[in-house]
């Protein structure tokens, strides 16, 4: 219930805020802006397939860590490892930071600048990695975040400006009168130094002093200071601890103020010096900090307050300095990516989920499906939700099922990512959604290659027992009704195998059914005729039997079905009976199967015609 920093902007400002409009010429920073703005265009729920495989895989990597580190908290009844726990997480969104990346300048590579499809992929894309960074730099890493900030601002709003500001200094850094109060090399200098482009600073001055100005001793002392200390990013890099980085920021700050003290009153190279220096907290409220002075929109004066005026600010603290920037830019008109911003800033992540929910074209499913699963490890989604004592759908489970519905109406690989991302959640409703997506997932199989991989699926996902029998049987069905009756006879049979407990009457009635065909029962008949007769009938289960149930050649799990184990006897007697083998061979096993009660269905007897119907004597061979 916290109010807007800022009142909604009206009709005619909802496009474009001041930002876009003082940032025309930076390349990024339109396509951020004209993704969220209106309009027809929208970016595609799903991305390229590419990027689809390498979050999927991202994500299966990273929970199969997280799932052992939580056996071993288990096995040893020891607290996790912070630091190891920690490193995995961030890796795993590093990681997905790049997939975004790649995918966004594989689209720059073709024709995104001509194609409105592949436009609005690339708009999308960069929206979702400047957000999906600055959610790692605030909310996921545990560095400090005052460089990271104002360079995460370089590579998302000032890419192509940056740029610009260097070629323009480095041509006025050769001409005479590069160092003079009113050169043009001053500007863009600041301008560097503030987006901690610490190195090009001190360059383009040692430059300009070589150029025909070398007895400026201010300008001297200036790049010797530059000499001496680094850029946030490299001191932030340089060290473990958020105190060391705080200490050496101060001593720069001190060294900056000692030698902005010494600068005469006019001279230029002050206000570069106001970077380095800081200011105390009555200058930044009274609007006289370096921020406030040349900061062109919120996000550049959040950026660069934040970096050079309370670089020890901790990240829950960046509310309370949004809120400041906030008061002294009333003017500025805003629009929803800038309410996704202020939520990141605040940490108010259920704003932030609503938020982007409500844009479903601009933060699709796949990317705050994978942004809420990092969030949720990170301990910043609730485990549990609930509603006036009823439980509900906790945010992580229900992105995984919003991604997993879109997903599951792709291709039949699609599908199966889907089941990846629903096996990993934890209430009953993933829990049904799953076993829905791994009971299409079964359907939609082929080959018997497709088939063997979608059972050995629900094999591992425990649910063999609750689909395995109905989809082996349906499989079963289609193969026979297309004439393949070694299929058939396969898939049948291992539906048995997961039946708990197993049985074999369902095997039973579709061999009585399949004997009511004359064609049918020729078929399994020759199906069931071994290729040698060499073999003795007392051996069971014969070597035809075995390659028809289990072409790799492993010994099948056979089921008690009296039917099959007559047919398979059957089918052998009458191979030696056609051979013209003495009844001796082959008439006492038929025997032993009417003894064994292993009769024939009343079809084959009929058929016979010598053992009489309804399972009295043994047919005839023929």
């Amino acid at each position: 219930s916290r109010p807007s920093l800022w009142p909604d902007p009206s009709p005619s400002c909802a496009r474009g805020s001041v930002l876009a409009a003082r940032n025309k010429r930076c390349a990024a920073m339109e396509a951020l802006r004209a993704a969220m703005g209106g309009g027809s265009g929208g970016g595609a729920s799903l991305p390229s397939g590419a990027l689809v495989t390498r979050l999927h895989n991202k994500f299966c990597k990273f929970q199969v860590q997280a799932k052992q580190i939580h056996d071993r908290v288990e096995a040893t009844q020891m607290p996790v490892d912070s630091g190891l726990a920690e490193d995995v997480l961030q890796h795993y969104s590093c990681g997905v930071a790049e997939a975004l990346r790649m995918a966004r300048d594989e689209l720059r590579k073709g024709k995104w600048d001509i194609d409105s499809s592949i436009r609005a992929e690339h708009d999308t894309l960069c929206v979702c990695l400047a957000l999906w960074e600055l959610v790692h730099e605030l909310a996921v890493s545990s560095a400090p975040s005052a460089a990271r900030l104002v360079h995460w601002y370089n590579r998302h709003y000032l890419e192509e400006e940056i740029a610009e500001w260097w070629q323009t200094a480095s041509h006025l850094a050769e001409g005479r009168d590069a160092l003079e109060p009113d050169s043009g090399l001053w500007e863009p200098l600041v301008r560097l130094a503030l987006a901690d482009c610490h190195s090009e600073v001190l360059t383009l001055l040692r430059r300009a002093s070589a150029s025909g100005f070398a007895g400026n001793s201010q300008v001297t002392r200036v790049c010797e200071f530059l000499r001496k200390i680094r850029s946030l990013l490299q001191m932030e890099q340089a060290h473990t601890s958020k105190v060391d980085f705080h200490r050496d920021v101060a001593e720069v700050q001190s060294m900056a103020k000692r030698l902005l003290a010494d600068s005469p009153a006019e001279h230029p190279t002050r206000q570069l010096l106001e970077v380095y220096a800081g200011c105390p907290q009555r200058a930044f409220e009274a609007n006289e900090d370096i921020a406030a002075k040349l900061g062109r929109t919120w996000v550049e004066d959040m950026a660069y307050a934040h970096a050079w005026v309370f670089p020890e600010l901790r990240k829950t603290e960046l509310g309370d300095l949004l809120r400041a920037v906030a008061q002294r830019r009333t003017s500025e008109t805003i629009d929803d990516l800038d309410r996704v911003l202020f939520a990141v800033f605040t940490l108010d992540i259920p704003s932030l989920l609503r938020l982007l929910d409500s844009m479903p074209d601009r933060f699709p499913p796949f990317f705050v499906t994978h942004l809420v699963d990092v969030l949720y490890f990170a301990g910043r989604v609730p485990l549990v939700v609930e509603s006036q004592g009823k439980a509900l759908v906790p945010p992580r489970d229900w992105h995984l099922m919003e991604y997993a519905k879109e997903l599951g109406v792709g291709s039949r690989a699609h599908k199966r990512l889907a089941i990846d991302y629903l096996r990993s959640g934890g209430c009953d409703e993933v829990a049904k959604q799953l076993e829905e997506a791994a009971d299409e997932y079964c359907v939609t199989a082929a080959s018997e290659a497709e088939m063997d991989e979608a059972v050995a699926l629900l094999v591992d996902l425990d649910l063999a027992a609750d689909l395995g029998p109905k989809q082996c049987r349906r499989r079963a069905s289609a193969l026979r009704a297309s004439g393949d009756l070694p299929g058939c006879l396969r898939w049948a049979c291992q539906a048995e195998q997961y039946s708990l407990p197993a049985r074999g009457y369902h095997v039973s009635e579709m061999l009585d059914s399949i004997a009511e065909s004359v064609q049918e029962l020729d078929d399994l008949l020759s199906v069931l005729t071994p290729h040698s007769s060499d073999e003795p009938l007392t051996r069971y289960p014969p070597e035809s039997l075995v390659a028809v149930l289990s072409p790799s050649g492993a010994l099948p799990v056979l089921v008690p079905s009296g039917r099959l184990y007559f047919f398979v006897q059957y089918a052998r007697c009458r191979a030696l009976k056609l051979e013209g083998r003495p009844a001796s061979e082959w008439a006492p096993c038929l025997v032993g199967l009417l003894t064994s009660g292993s009769a024939g269905p009343a079809a084959l007897a009929r058929r016979g015609g010598a053992g009489g119907g309804g399972g009295g004597g043994p047919p005839t061979p023929k």
